[in-house]
């Protein structure tokens, strides 16, 4: 379930080390122009599962993960919340409506707890007219994204235990081998019900290949996951 709780708002620290500068898309922007640039970005903190935007909501910004993870997604039409997408430490998200301005066509979700930083639209747009390698750059990410987003769609026709394999091993490239998440978030995210999920997990933990535990999931072998992936 998603939940809006209360979110505290406050501007961006400076810092001797440019936030914007320590990521790749923006490693030709001049660091006098990214800290005017900074001057203009907010951050804002979430606690787990805090709805950070949803579809339909204005496209007023861009965001960047500055702590944390976060997850989007699209609801299908059978209610269940299919996945898209989940970044973490400088990272954007919300960068799909930056041609066409309008509306967020997917929501975005604190998988853990977050701080992301948010910058008005219409400044992430001049810099892009000021400094073309940057849109260049934004172009390929946006190829990544999509990419990520067809195999986890494509992923949707394997079946449960091929999918919840191929969500750990995703994640644990994210998080290390200790995912913070439930199995009742994996099922989501793998998108299957939470009895064949904890049936699913059962079997994964009798082969040695994961432990679960209070609100964490911890993945004993990567190699192993991917070897039993590609049996299934």
């Amino acid at each position: 379930m998603l939940t809006m709780g209360k979110i505290k708002f406050e501007s961006l620290k400076p810092s001797p080390e440019s936030f914007l500068g320590a990521m790749e898309i923006f490693k030709k922007v001049p660091a006098e122009a990214l800290r005017e640039i900074e001057k203009k970005m907010v951050e804002k903190k979430f606690a787990k599962h805090q709805t950070i935007l949803l579809t339909g909501d204005p496209a007023e910004s861009v965001w960047f993960v500055k702590e944390g993870f976060v997850k989007s997604g699209v609801t299908a039409t059978n209610g269940r919340c299919q996945t898209l997408c989940r970044v973490g430490a400088k990272d954007m998200f919300g960068t799909c409506c930056c041609f066409n301005g309008g509306e967020i066509p997917c929501q975005s979700v604190a998988e853990t707890d977050v701080t992301v930083v948010s910058l008005p639209m219409a400044d992430f747009l001049s810099l892009l007219g000021k400094y073309p390698g940057v849109s260049v750059a934004l172009i390929g990410h946006i190829s990544r994204r999509l990419r990520q987003s067809k195999d986890m769609q494509a992923f949707d026709q394997e079946n449960v235990g091929k999918r919840i394999l191929h969500v750990l091993v995703s994640l644990s490239e994210q998080f290390g081998t200790t995912i913070p998440l439930t199995r009742k978030e994996i099922a989501e995210i793998a998108g299957t019900t939470v009895e064949t999920a904890i049936r699913t997990f059962s079997k994964f933990s009798e082969a040695g290949l994961v432990l679960t535990a209070r609100g964490k999931i911890v993945v004993k072998n990567v190699a192993a996951l991917v070897a039993r992936m590609e049996e299934l």
